[in-house]
């Protein structure tokens, strides 16, 4: 008798855990910053956790940001970390201010006495105060850098 009370409370247990995933719908999503280390194949479009079995043939390391970057999503077997939101923002406003700033050595206004690359490099309060911006920094040149003996060139 014992013994079957126990069959009982073990099945009774396991169909309302079941019921219970089901009724709060609850999923677990781990996130994680865009240095983890993840894992993808040669010919994959998935990126793993380290002991995943879709790693048998290749197995590639690389940043959770970078997979990202490249397309690949989270494999739906080993369930990897995702990307969280304030690491995804940080390195879309790190790459597109990258960019910006890049742009400035073939800015149009560049010429033999100003370089908008060097004057935002060499001056670092125009960093904050003007930003990436070419025709800013050329305004700024023009009203003040000259006279102030700023480099830029």
């Amino acid at each position: 008798m014992n013994m079957l009370v126990k069959r009982h409370f073990a099945v009774i247990t396991a169909v309302l855990i079941v019921v219970g995933t089901f009724i709060t719908g609850d999923i677990k999503v781990i996130a994680a910053s865009g240095d983890t280390t993840v894992y993808i194949t040669k010919t994959g479009e998935k990126y793993h956790a380290d002991g995943c079995r879709s790693l048998s043939n290749s197995k590639i390391e690389t940043t959770l940001q970078s997979a990202v970057d490249k397309g690949y999503e989270a494999c739906k077997v080993c369930k990897p970390p995702k990307l969280n939101a304030a690491s995804a923002t940080t390195a879309t406003q790190t790459k597109a201010a990258t960019d910006a700033v890049e742009a400035l050595k073939t800015y149009k206004g560049n010429t033999k006495d100003f370089n908008a690359y060097t004057y935002y490099i060499n001056n670092t309060d125009l960093q904050t105060a003007v930003g990436a911006d070419g025709d800013k920094l050329l305004k700024h040149y023009n009203d003040f850098g000259k006279t102030e003996g700023r480099i830029a060139k």
